[in-house]
């Protein structure tokens, strides 16, 4: 076996892992969440701002629940243009409004789409 199909191979088990670890906790999450906007009050970055192009932005929201305004207890990654102010989307749980979540249905099909992109990758290195 090369080592670019053993490198695709552990790139398709990692992936395949991540979806198979991320539907879980949808399927278990889902209807224990409930979907609301709000608006970044406080932002962290985990790399110094010398490295822009591995940095990223955690943030705490704020958010409006039975008319009261709570503030996330944990944070949720954000994309490098976002402020203080910027309004996202966030599931928080019913029962803990102050915990957040950042699970999705996109992230779960885009991680089986690199997982079987990758095997294909593979089928046609071998074909070829």
């Amino acid at each position: 076996m090369e080592r670019d199909e053993m490198i695709l191979y552990m790139m398709a088990i990692i992936f395949f892992s991540f979806a198979i670890f991320d539907g879980i906790f949808f399927l278990l999450k889902h209807g224990k969440t409930v979907k609301t906007h709000g608006k970044i009050v406080s932002i962290k970055s985990t790399n110094p701002a010398n490295e822009k192009w591995r940095n990223a932005k955690l943030a705490l929201v704020s958010y409006s629940v039975n008319g009261r305004t709570i503030v996330s207890k944990n944070r949720m990654q954000v994309s490098l243009a976002a402020q203080i102010g910027t309004p996202v989307t966030i599931r928080y749980d019913r029962n803990q409004p102050e915990k957040i979540y950042s699970y999705s249905v996109k992230r779960v099909i885009a991680e089986v789409l690199i997982g079987i992109g990758s095997l294909l990758i593979i089928v046609f290195m071998q074909i070829y």
